[in-house]
């Protein structure tokens, strides 16, 4: 007897383009509602749900799966979730090329001090071109990567081509298969990994755990002038001793495409500072809306990610599961 077809309820960001039967398990049945009401009255008709929001549609009688269509877990979702531990979550790790492509583009800005000798000489002003703050060439440094998931696991060939050495920060790096080249250490390790870095590349979530993971007492592990890149959740820098080291030149320059505080809603898109402190007014710092996933070829990889989840859900398989528990 052949299995009930999949029931799928899709809401966050209706996909676009709609995947088509290739993409999809055979015989499912898929409805894209971005309205909540009207979504309501297909609750109970629901195998799995794609959203990115905690609702009354996760309380559906068929529910087993929800799918958060982006990487990480937003606290509302997670704490939703936690309740009702019926329920399996998968995220979506289809920006991970995207965003180390990001964090390298921060990285490679702040070394060559892109941004302040941008803006002189949108004034004509050329500056000391051999200014005492000549760019930092990467070769034969050390990266030390905080976060060695999806993303990490991009960046490793990107740094290694500009000839850098990688070392990388797991929380278990027990039993891990790391990539050639790769230096694979844990957290009783963070300070002397901190001490030999050139670079440090942040990917990971934000988690009771890595929250405030690099304060001041870390960041003075690193050498002076070191660059500091954070594409992974704002609340793991503490951004006080971030930028207090930034003014003192402990840290050399920062890219950063995540923040402490965001926009309440659209409405205040265009009216909202990223930080209690004054990132902005520092030369050193190359900031970033929180864009790093968004490219040309963003939509389609997130429609893929998520439709290869519900084929592993049709089959059975576990895929991008969640744990709900330690927020990745």
């Amino acid at each position: 007897m052949a299995p009930n077809p999949l029931r799928v309820l899709w809401r966050s960001l209706p996909p676009d383009p709609v995947p088509g039967p290739d993409l999809l398990p055979d015989g499912a049945r898929l409805t894209v509602e971005p309205d909540l009401d009207r979504a309501l009255a297909l609750r109970d008709e629901v195998d799995v749900l794609v959203d990115a929001r905690p609702s009354e549609l996760l309380d559906g009688a068929a529910l087993g799966h929800v799918i958060f269509p982006f990487a990480g877990l937003p606290p509302a979702l997670g704490a939703a979730l936690r309740e009702r531990p019926h329920l399996t979550l998968h995220n979506a790790h289809y920006s991970a090329p995207f965003v180390a492509q990001h964090a390298l583009a921060l990285l490679v800005a702040a070394a060559h001090r892109l941004v302040p000798h941008d803006a002189a000489l949108r004034r004509g002003d050329w500056g000391d071109r051999r200014s005492p703050e000549p760019s930092v060439h990467l070769a034969d440094r050390e990266a030390l990567l905080l976060g060695y998931g999806a993303i990490g696991r991009q960046l490793v060939p990107m740094l290694q081509g500009l000839g850098m050495r990688v070392t990388a920060l797991r929380r278990r790096p027990e039993g891990d298969a790391a990539q050639a080249g790769v230096r694979v250490v844990g957290p009783d390790d963070l300070g002397d990994a901190l001490a030999r870095a050139t670079v440090v590349v942040v990917s990971l979530p934000a988690t009771p755990a890595t929250e405030g993971l690099l304060g001041a007492a870390a960041l003075a592990r690193l050498p002076r002038g070191a660059l500091v890149v954070n594409v992974g959740r704002g609340a793991v820098i503490d951004q006080d001793a971030l930028y207090d080291a930034l003014v003192d030149g402990r840290v050399g320059a920062a890219g950063l495409d995540v923040w402490w505080t965001y926009p309440e809603d659209r409405d205040h898109d265009h009216a909202t500072l990223p930080a209690t402190r004054p990132f902005g007014l520092l030369p050193n710092v190359v900031l970033s809306p929180h864009r790093a996933e968004t490219t040309d070829r963003s939509e389609r990889a997130r429609v893929e990610d998520v439709c290869a989840t519900l084929r592993a859900i049709a089959a059975g398989e576990a895929r991008h599961v969640v744990d709900v528990g330690t927020g990745y």
